[in-house]
């Protein structure tokens, strides 16, 4: 099976988009046959350890959220759970609180099946949305396709974070990847971008992609649809907009102390390592500035090359990168490069892919370590040996960084291969 593997960039965005390829029958089924198995492990570990695998505490919350809502109370006012400033206090903007109002309705049994199924449908969506991208042929076999890959998912950390904290960070990436699928000609792309938006301000980064690869039609969607988000939220909860947009969007004391072992940021790596003070917070700012301008200016290349997955999936671990607080449940864009990587490496004599594929997945991986024997779930809470705990504690801000350099190198490769033929 042919594989997109890093092609040249186009000039201009005008290359004819290629055939729509098919499923290989023995990659179907092997993967098919990996998957369930791999599925129905998870399933058994989360029946045997709800408490820590299926605790959905951050779905309660978000569903105190929805009720504080019906019931006419501020969302920021107070935190949501306790009264100690930047614990369980909400951070999302007014309209992702609205939409959390149908899960005040939901309890017991009924709250726990709709988390821990839902965000499993939502993430095999975005699945589908992923492989689409990738340019096989949207039929039935790629959806059912798209069921086993998720279960694969499963055992990446961040996904199986997100999966037992009930967090929205799968449907955030999944309405990017949705609206990434549809065709450029399509005059609603951009919608789900900028519901993404309205909802946590984090994916407002594809906008700029959108800008970047000259789809202006789907930035300036994006856009309008992320002030429609802003004005629902003031027409239904005014207090809440007025508060937010005039400060507690940007109050990190919200979220918490950025050293925070779980912030897998770059500000948190600073912030555990070198600190934050005087020079150091501006040194912060302009890496910042830096890894996004750089993420922009590949994704343009890519996308150009008909590299969407691979262009969108960069974004995605940008904006977590860059972020001033990213927790582990954050980085589910991690699951989108593996999807990448798995698909790079099925082409033949793949093996500079296979590498790629074996070191994000020891990076990634979550619950695999335990089942090797290890008290351990990932590579990133391993107690630190020496000072090598800087390296693997932030692994995911170093895969990152190493993926964009793979990237540009690649490019710069195969563009000077292009003047010398």
């Amino acid at each position: 099976m042919p594989s997109p593997a890093i092609e040249a960039p186009a000039a201009e965005p005008t290359p004819a988009a290629p055939a729509r390829r098919t499923l290989d029958t023995a990659v179907f089924w092997t993967v098919l046959v990996i998957g369930a198995f791999a599925g129905a492990w998870y399933v058994k570990e989360v029946l045997a350890n709800m408490g820590t695998l299926m605790h959905l505490k951050d779905l309660g919350v978000y569903q105190i959220a929805g009720q504080r809502v019906l019931d006419g109370h501020s969302v920021y006012d107070t935190p949501l759970l306790g009264n100690t400033r930047g614990v369980w206090e909400f951070v999302y903007a007014p309209f992702a609180a609205l939409l959390f109002v149908p899960l005040a309705k939901l309890h017991g049994d009924v709250f726990t099946v709709v988390g821990s199924f839902g965000d499993f449908v939502i993430l095999a969506v975005g699945v589908w949305a992923a492989l689409a991208m990738l340019n096989y042929r949207r039929d039935v076999k790629l959806v059912i396709f798209s069921l086993p890959v998720a279960a694969l998912l499963l055992w990446v950390e961040p996904v199986r974070e997100t999966m037992a904290f009930g967090q929205i960070n799968i449907l955030l990436m999944t309405l990017v990847l949705v609206d990434m699928a549809l065709p450029d000609s399509f005059r609603g792309k951009g919608i789900l971008t900028g519901i993404a938006a309205g909802i946590k301000l984090t994916p407002a980064f594809f906008v700029l992609y959108f800008l970047f690869s000259k789809r202006y039609r789907a930035a300036l969607v994006s856009a309008l649809s992320f002030v429609a988000t802003v004005v629902i939220g003031f027409l239904v909860m005014p207090h809440d907009s007025k508060t937010f947009w005039s400060g507690a969007f940007a109050d990190p004391t919200r979220v918490g102390v950025p050293e925070n072992p779980q912030n897998e940021s770059l500000r948190g790596m600073f912030a555990r390592s070198i600190g934050l003070t005087g020079g150091y917070q501006l040194l912060w700012l302009v890496l910042v500035a830096v890894l996004a301008v750089a993420c922009l200016l590949l994704a343009r290349r890519l996308s150009f090359g008909n590299q969407e997955l691979l262009a969108v999936t960069l974004c995605g671990l940008a904006t977590t990168a860059v972020s001033p607080y990213s927790w582990v449940h954050h980085w589910v864009w991690l699951g989108a490069l593996m999807i990448y990587l798995l698909d790079a490496s099925l082409r033949r004599w793949a093996w500079g892919w296979w590498i790629a594929l074996v070191l994000a997945g020891v990076v990634a991986s979550g619950g695999v370590l335990m089942l090797l024997g290890s008290d351990q779930s990932t590579v990133i809470t391993i107690p630190s040996w020496g000072h090598l705990g800087v390296v693997y504690h932030n692994a995911y801000i170093w895969l990152t960084v190493i993926a964009f350099a793979v990237v540009a190198l690649r490019l710069k490769k195969l563009t000077a291969d292009r003047t010398t033929e």
